[in-house]
């Protein structure tokens, strides 16, 4: 195989890879979802893979989606999360790399500064917001595979 074939290859397996991961929502909404694994269950959370979604996160919105919004960031990373804006209560859980959670805070809503900021103290690559009502564990995120194409396609 010539080089050129290897590059093409291997830029058709990743953005196979990445179709797979990302489905797009139905509806006039188009958020773009992923199909993954919460302690084991089936999960599709809304994906925040861009700075400007991350930064918009569930803003303004009167409604938490079923499974969450999972924010994916290209490297680890160690900031915190505030509510400006937004108008329902949260949990935060807060995995590393592989998957595994490394700290869950429960968020208020906060509409006038100063806003608190929620800082996990560690670093993590995925935060995962839910309604604050959710009783899931949320102890494990994956499949490990399915993180990793995630990881490559944030910016």
């Amino acid at each position: 195989m010539t080089y050129p074939d290897v590059v093409l290859l291997r830029l058709s397996l990743g953005l196979s890879a990445l179709a797979c991961v990302l489905a797009v929502g139905a509806g006039a909404s188009d958020r773009a979802r992923a199909d993954l694994r919460l302690d084991g269950a089936p999960f599709r959370p809304e994906l925040a893979l861009t700075s400007a979604r991350r930064s918009r996160g569930l803003m303004l919105r009167r409604t938490v989606p079923k499974d969450g919004m999972l924010f994916v960031f290209p490297t680890a990373t160690s900031g915190g999360f505030w509510m400006k804006n937004t108008l329902v209560p949260l949990r935060i859980v807060f995995f590393d790399s592989r998957g595994k959670a490394v700290r869950t805070m429960t968020m208020t809503p906060c509409r006038a500064d100063p806003c608190r900021i929620y800082d996990p103290g560690r670093q993590y690559r995925f935060a995962l917001e839910l309604h604050a009502s959710d009783t899931r564990s949320a102890s494990r995120l994956g499949p490990q595979a399915r993180l990793a194409a995630l990881t490559r396609a944030a910016t």
